[in-house]
């Protein structure tokens, strides 16, 4: 039953009337169990606190929610029995309860005499927008329930309880959460516990006591003025990733370790800066709920945060998110070990955000361990809120007591371990006393004896811990602190050679373990033998020996690592390494061979559609399993080479003539972009001494070869991305007009092709032939759309319509066609013209088509194709058409006059007019200057100034065509050359000439 409600009533008094009937309608809508489901009349809201309430805009909002909470329950009331839904009827019961909710927690409010209810009057009136809003957010809950199951029951067909919308409502929130944390660039092996090969190691049980508790007493304080952060800083070898995972272990296990990034020199991912705190933000994402939602949610609002600055990074996927979002009861712990492994610039960048803005975190502290190298030294200088530890300053008495513990417990497991009968205590206690002293504070030392002398290849302990200390130390080297692990490594390396075929050895030794060293990314060792042509037991044999500092793979698909990064560091310091054929340096040579090992596999197995994707109009998002088809296709030495080829050859010394000639030889004969390549290097050598001249690439032309035959007609698309080429050849080719790279041929005429147009958004494709059709031609895919026929001539003139519906062609049968550019159907022939028509335009609006040609204008309903009138006036043949962007003034040119029509006037007429100019610094048009001994391709800026930009000879230009970019961005000019070469110039990097005498640009 509906009550009506009286005219005149304030907002007080309707807000009370409406309460009052709502626990009526709840008793009469057809759904068992919504029946006396709210109280609302007695909703001890008080009469008096709506009578004496002073808040209107509240009133008023309460008015409308009730109002519409009341039309609704009418709505429902009016319903068959029959026909309500199980899932409505949920719905509705839910409602019910959402609102019995809303009433039993004002009641709890009201209790009391009437003394103190009114004295609580004011407070009353406080609730009263709380309760609006209460009310409103039940009623959205219930709208949005019927919405989505709705669009369930669409769908799927079938019906889904209302009970579960919700929960499908909040599971596609936390799903959009998780894929957008997910989505996050990050490196994987980073954590303390991931499956990294270069393994880490914890302290051994009763070693680094003190260091250990100091860590974690500071992580456990409660008191104010406890640094956020604690920086433990040593000496390479001195145990500083050990510690570190000890301690990640330990707090892990208590559940407070909130995410680790182990920094590896070795991995471009694990030395990275840009991927620190995306991996960071992904894992405090899984570690607790609360930080998955807010990271989540400050991911999918803005899915470019992972690919940010760091400093960006951390605001919005941490600092923002955490800080203001997340509230958390326990002290989360963040470990960043082996900072100084990091890139440099990088490390210090990292440094600087953290330092600056942890303290908002108040919740989050963050152990950094790093060598005290000058570049994080200087940012830890300069910043006060963080405790720091060194290392090496620790006790002596204490370190050689943790170094003992260790070297006596190992020892004792050698024999066990190779399956030798020599007793637990085959070293003696001065033996192990000699290891503990040459060991210094360094554990690293320590770790590699150990591990020399447990070598399993060998199986000779008792040998190699005399080798060890019978290594005497020179006297260059007393006085360094790793002279003990110098000399260390040096008998490593001399007891890795064999007494015959020095020099073989010396080789295999400079290749494998130079390229593990210099190589920007571990190679899997199959990929690695390969890459390096070299036969797999090669490989294995120089691993083999090493296998106490080099960390051998178990299987083809791992990557051999250096144990220690000082290893690294002494193969490469011929100042340390006191074997000269053992010492590996970046020379250029080695850089160069590198490089052209790239270029060689590159040009053997890249190829066109590689991941065998078959159609070329899918974007990557769309292919499934996009990543496992690449890898398929690509091994990972074309892969590292696709990726590092220019980081080895910008190490190349080009001051050597021999150094190009290697380039160029190797370049050439490998197809048209290795073609290019030594083009590129020959043109701009020095040609006395061979040196390359400073050039930045790509260089101010660019040559594309496709076609066979003379390339007639060039278009770039209209975002200046795309460049279509037609051709003698009858072919069409599309081309990528940044980079210059092949896109795909497009095949259709059965003649040569004499023109080819975009449509204004770049979707489709139109080319004229010689043999009277037209091909339209979808861009994303090259798949041939229609083929018009229509013209009894040669094909001279294209042009879409500024809305891409029509297209308009011409040939030499002075006859225009409108086409349906959409489905290619025919619409009108326009004849108007006695001679050749020259020149076509559209409006602004695509309503009216202006054509010209020899001296007389013809102008069209371009929707009909009707003719409108014929306009007369020019004294020489029309070259140029075109409509002002308001529509209303039509710019006609011949060689020798400008005319502007007025086209709101009746009739049409000549008026006088100032034709708007581009800027001066952008190029207007660009064209072909023939002569005799060749042509300028010649570039007209808005004032008419004509610059030279480059000389075509002869043989190129006797059939050129010329096209100038729309961008003025991107003011590049397209060439289309005789011998089927195209070639992109761009005049701002390329100088103006004037009167050169050979081919300035292309060879």
């Amino acid at each position: 039953m509906k009550r009506s409600l009286k005219p005149g009533k304030t907002a007080k008094g309707i807000s009370l009337e409406i309460l009052q009937s709502l626990h009526h309608l709840f008793d009469a809508i057809p759904v068992p169990g919504a029946k006396a489901g709210i109280g609302i009349s007695s909703m001890s809201l008080k009469e008096s606190t709506f009578k004496t309430s002073r808040n209107s805009a509240t009133l008023l909002e309460l008015e409308k929610h009730l109002r519409f909470l009341t039309d609704l329950l009418e709505s429902l009331m009016k319903m068959d029995r029959s026909n309500i839904s199980s899932g409505l009827k949920d719905d509705v019961e839910r409602l019910s309860k959402d609102l019995e909710s809303i009433s039993s927690n004002l009641k709890s409010k009201s209790s009391g005499g009437r003394v103190r209810r009114f004295l609580e009057r004011k407070k009353d009136e406080d609730d009263l927008p709380t309760f609006a809003q209460n009310i409103k957010a039940a009623l959205d809950r219930f709208h949005l329930c019927q919405i989505l199951r709705q669009e369930q029951e669409l769908r799927f067909g079938v019906r889904i309880p209302a009970l579960s919308t919700l929960h499908l409502l909040t599971s596609r929130c936390t799903t959009e959460r998780s894929v957008a944390v997910m989505s996050l660039p990050r490196a994987h092996s980073a954590a303390y516990d991931s499956s990294r090969e270069d393994t880490l190691l914890s302290c051994l049980e009763g070693t680094r006591v003190p260091i250990l508790a100091e860590i974690i007493s500071w992580f456990e304080s409660t008191e104010s003025g406890t640094p956020p952060v604690y920086w433990l800083m040593g000496l390479a070898g001195i145990g500083k990733s050990t510690i570190a995972k000890t301690v990640a272990e330990r707090v892990d296990e208590n559940g407070i370790l909130g995410g680790s990034f182990f920094f590896s020199r070795s991995d471009a991912r694990l030395r990275d800066p840009n991927l620190v705190f995306p991996t960071l933000a992904f894992q405090l994402a899984q570690f607790d709920n609360e930080f998955k939602n807010v990271i989540g949610e400050a991911a999918r609002q803005d899915p470019t945060l992972g690919h940010k600055k760091p400093l960006a990074q951390f605001k919005g996927l941490i600092l923002e998110p955490l800080g203001e979002h997340a509230t958390h009861p326990r002290t989360t712990l963040i470990i960043l070990d082996a900072l100084d492994e990091c890139e440099e610039q990088g490390a210090a960048t990292i440094l600087q955000v953290l330092l600056s803005h942890i303290t908002q975190l108040p919740f989050l502290r963050i152990l950094i361990t790093s060598r005290p190298e000058p570049h994080i030294s200087s940012v830890f200088d300069e910043a006060r809120n963080h405790a720091k530890r060194i290392l090496h300053d620790i006790q002596a008495s204490l370190i050689e007591e943790d170094i003992r513990h260790y070297i006596r417990s190992q020892l004792r497991e050698i024999p066990k371990r190779l399956g030798l009968h020599m007793g637990t205590d085959w070293a003696t206690e001065g033996e192990i006393n000699t290891l503990v002293e040459k060991s210094g504070k360094l554990f690293i030392f320590a770790a590699t004896s150990i591990r020399f002398i447990g070598d399993a290849r060998v199986r000779d302990p008792r040998g190699h811990l005399r080798l060890i200390l019978d290594t005497q130390l020179t006297k260059e080297s007393e006085a360094t602190p790793y002279s003990q692990l110098d000399s260390l490594y040096v008998g490593v390396l001399r007891n890795s050679l064999s007494d015959s075929n020095r020099k073989a050895v010396v080789k295999r030794f400079q290749t494998v373990v130079g390229s593990i060293v210099l190589l920007r990314q571990p190679l899997p060792l199959g990929s690695l033998a390969r890459f390096l042509q070299y036969e797999l037991d090669d490989v294995d044999t120089v691993l083999l020996h090493l296998r106490s500092v080099i960390i051998p793979p178990a299987t083809l698909d791992e990557a051999p690592h250096i144990y220690h990064p000082s290893f690294r560091d002494f193969i490469t310091d011929p100042s340390r390494c006191s074997l000269p054929d053992f010492v590996i340096v970046a020379l250029p040579d080695q850089e160069l061979r590198h490089a052209l090992r790239c270029f060689d596999l590159m040009a053997r197995f890249l190829k066109r559609d590689i991941a065998g994707i078959l159609d070329f109009s899918l974007l990557n998002s769309e292919v499934k399993g996009l990543e496992e088809k690449v890898r398929g296709g690509l091994s990972a030495e074309v892969q590292y080479a696709c990726r590092y080829w220019a980081s080895h050859l910008s190490c190349v010394e080009f001051g050597e003539k021999r150094t190009v000639e290697a380039l160029c030889r190797n370049l050439d004969g490998r197809g048209a972009p290795m073609g290019d390549a030594s083009q590129f290097i020959l043109a701009h050598r020095d040609g006395d001494k061979g040196e390359v001249v400073e050039a930045q690439w790509p260089p101010n032309s660019s040559t594309m070869m496709g076609h066979s035959g003379p390339v007639v007609s060039v278009v770039f698309s209209p975002n200046g991305l795309r460049l279509l080429s037609g051709s003698w050849d009858e072919t069409l080719c599309l081309w990528d007009a940044i980079s210059g790279v092949y896109i795909a041929t497009l095949q259709g005429h059965s003649h040569w092709v004499s023109l080819v147009a975009f449509s204004p958004d770049g979707l489709w494709l139109a080319s004229g032939s010689y043999d009277h059709t037209i091909c339209l031609w979808d861009a994303m895919s090259g798949a041939q759309i229609a083929t018009l026929q229509g013209h009894s001539g040669c094909i001279s003139l294209l042009a879409f319509s500024c809305n891409g519906l029509q297209l308009v062609s011409g040939s030499d049968c002075c006859t225009l066609c409108l086409w349906d550019a959409t489905s290619g159907a025919y619409i009108a022939t326009l004849q108007g013209h006695s001679n050749l028509v020259t020149s076509v335009a559209f409006s602004p609006d695509s309503l009216w088509l202006v054509s010209g040609s020899d001296n007389t204008l013809c102008l069209w309903d371009a929707v009909l194709g009707v003719h409108i009138a014929t306009l007369q006036g020019h004294s020489n043949w029309i070259f140029s058409v075109s409509f002002s962007s308001d529509g209303h003034t039509l710019i006609s040119q011949s060689h020798s006059e400008t005319f502007a029509w007025d086209l709101r006037s009746q009739p049409l007429q000549l008026v006088p007019t100032s034709i708007p100019r581009a800027p001066p610094s952008t190029i207007s048009h660009s064209s072909l200057f023939n002569s005799e001994v060749g042509g300028w391709i010649q570039a007209m800026d808005s004032e008419d100034n004509v610059a030279h930009i480059c000389y075509i000879p002869p043989h190129y230009h006797s059939s050129t065509t010329v096209q100038a970019s729309s961008l003025a961005t991107q003011p590049w000019i397209a060439i289309g050359c005789a011998d089927g070469h195209v070639i992109i110039v761009d005049p701002q990097d390329h100088p103006f000439v004037h009167g050169h005498e050979g081919v300035v640009t292309f060879s």
